[in-house]
């Protein structure tokens, strides 16, 4: 099977640090639930991410490797952004990062673009020498897109504006998949058992181009350029209002107000695949509203999306009162957290988001519950 890749400037400085007999290394995978290991009979043993840290481990036996999953599943790119300072850099210092989100994103180029491009500004400011690739996962509503078009699902376009413009290394899993289809040399059953992720089998093929791709990459010598890099500095953005000082602030950050309450611990055990936060705002109550007061240009919602959520209203500034749905079709099967992105693209400096809890339950929902895990401000 053909292995696709842009190889751009390498994973240089990645490349030099550990020729160079590093004694330490961080490695940081961020993504989705294939990244996390979902469809694996082990995640720590045989998802893409943990071949990946085999793969490293045996080829540098002398470095002591330290791996951060920042893998959240169901999610996209532009929590991605929102998060990586949360999940990411404050782990510490990481020398390579790994990003694969190109199953989880809609199509639309604008968020995708802000997003991946946000997580690049992010990292860099952090640590102009972190080592950054982008992986893209096939699934199979892409791969019927490649066998009527010829085309690859249309987020991977968008990433790769980004990958071009800071010359980053990407790998397509994608293309490589879709094209051993096309030719006979594989089922998709022998990649994955649903639409999305990797079985046992299925991550061994992935763990195997990742392991080709950072053969090329972590080989590359481009060390004037490395340097080079270090005192260019970051080009200026594709997306003027990229995610670059996304980030989240804790429920409790909004004033209170009647019919919310400030849950702290909060635990709630029925959840699909999420690690969730020890707090919540919780309000019931049709009606119940409060405001929250923010600096940026853009702000959102993280909720606990299931059986008995409610829908909001909101207002930007004082203004009026617009709809947003919350419940959606796979609220009635499971409880999972869910991203919603209120506004974008406002003035920078601050602003005031009043949310209030619709007067009208959704058809399908138990209730009117909403959970406010998280708020959503690039800043």
């Amino acid at each position: 099977m053909r292995v696709h890749y842009h190889l751009r400037g390498g994973l240089a400085h990645a490349a030099k640090k550990l020729r160079a007999g590093a004694r330490t290394f961080k490695v940081a995978f961020i993504g989705g639930s294939v990244t996390e290991g979902a469809g694996a009979s082990d995640a720590e043993r045989y998802s893409y991410r943990a071949l990946t840290g085999q793969y490293l481990a045996s080829r540098y036996p002398e470095v002591a490797f330290t791996f951060v999953n920042a893998a959240v599943g169901g999610t996209d790119s532009v929590y991605g952004a929102y998060r990586f300072r949360e999940h990411v850099l404050k782990q510490g210092p990481v020398d390579l990062l790994f990003v694969e989100f190109a199953v989880n994103d809609a199509g639309d180029r604008t968020a995708s673009v802000r997003a991946m491009e946000g997580i690049v500004r992010q990292a860099k400011r952090s640590n102009p020498r972190m080592a950054i690739g982008f992986i893209y996962s096939p699934n199979t509503a892409g791969l019927r897109l490649f066998g009527e078009q010829g085309r690859l699902q249309p987020a991977i376009g968008h990433y790769e504006e980004v990958a071009a413009h800071y010359g980053i290394p990407s790998l397509s899993i994608a293309r490589s998949i879709y094209e051993g289809i096309a030719a006979g040399e594989l089922r998709w059953e022998d990649y994955s058992a649903d639409e999305v992720h990797p079985h046992d089998a299925g991550f061994g093929l992935y763990g195997g181009l990742v392991e080709t791709f950072l053969h090329e990459t972590l080989g590359y010598r481009e060390d004037d350029d490395a340097d080079q890099d270090e005192t260019a500095g970051l080009p200026e953005p594709l997306e003027p209002s990229c995610y670059e000082h996304a980030g989240l602030l804790p429920p409790g950050t909004a004033a209170s107000a009647p019919g919310w309450r400030h849950e702290q611990p909060w635990r709630f055990e029925h959840v699909c695949y999420w690690k969730l936060p020890g707090e919540a705002l919780i309000g019931d109550t049709a009606g119940a509203a409060f405001r929250l007061r923010f600096h940026g240009t853009a702000v959102g919602i993280a909720v606990l999306a299931g059986m008995d959520l409610g829908d909001i209203e909101f207002a930007i500034d004082g203004g009026r009162y617009e709809p947003m749905r919350l419940f959606d079709s796979r609220c009635t099967a499971f409880y999972r957290p869910k991203i919603v992105l209120l506004t974008d693209g406002l003035v920078p400096g601050g602003h005031t988001v009043d949310i209030r809890i619709a007067a009208d339950s959704p058809a399908l929902s138990t209730g009117r519950c909403v959970r406010i895990l998280y708020f959503l401000v690039n800043a």
